[in-house]
């Protein structure tokens, strides 16, 4: 019996977004010069600490939605094979 997709698939969402977020803190500051922006640093406008959570979260929400759709997906035509295997 195969493992389904939507098992593992959160366990690749939290890898993929690990991945992305050091991925987009390496981008900001090649582009900027300075560290990303952290919740306790009171250093950095609110604006721009908004700004930078707002990146963060869309981009772990986006990641979790493709992950989470692709292993429906799979496991969709995996059921879709087994039934036609089982009709034969």
């Amino acid at each position: 019996m195969p493992i389904d997709p939507r098992t593992v698939a959160p366990l690749v969402s939290v890898g993929a977004t690990w991945l992305v977020r050091r991925q987009i803190n390496r981008a900001y500051q090649r582009h900027t010069g300075d560290a990303s922006p952290r919740t306790t640093d009171l250093d950095t406008p609110l604006a721009t600490a908004l700004l930078w959570a707002a990146i963060a979260a869309l981009s772990s929400a986006v990641i979790d939605v493709l992950i989470q759709r692709g292993a429906a997906e799979l496991s969709r035509r995996q059921e879709l094979r087994a039934a036609a295997l089982a009709d034969a």
